[in-house]
């Protein structure tokens, strides 16, 4: 995690005290469980969204590693076919050749 996301998290829920507090204030009443309410589902919330972020980042780190292990089989493969298909051209390309000396004989 950021420094940026918990200070970005810390100020979420210190606004959402400061703006509970006023509207209870407002209307006349400023009980305290439903700031500290307030308080503990803003922070849980923050929480979710940081540890979410957190699982994205790790996800993406696996799918870059999986990625390039993709691609360097893939390249293996192909020049494991290549490989394969000039051989294959060689020995048809040297039956041809008898062929056509057995056809002019």
């Amino acid at each position: 995690m950021d420094v940026k996301e918990i200070s970005l998290a810390v100020v979420m829920t210190l606004s959402s005290i400061v703006l509970t507090y006023k509207w209870l204030t407002r209307l006349g009443n400023s009980d305290s469980v439903i700031i500290l309410s307030a308080m503990l589902l803003i922070g849980s919330l923050a929480a979710m969204i940081l540890l979410l972020s957190d699982r994205v980042r790790r996800l993406e780190t696996t799918l870059d590693a999986k990625e390039r292990s993709i691609r360097i089989n893939i390249k293996g493969v192909e020049e494991h076919l290549d490989k394969k298909m000039d051989t294959l051209v060689q020995k048809t390309s040297n039956t041809i050749g008898e062929f056509s000396k057995k056809i002019y004989r």
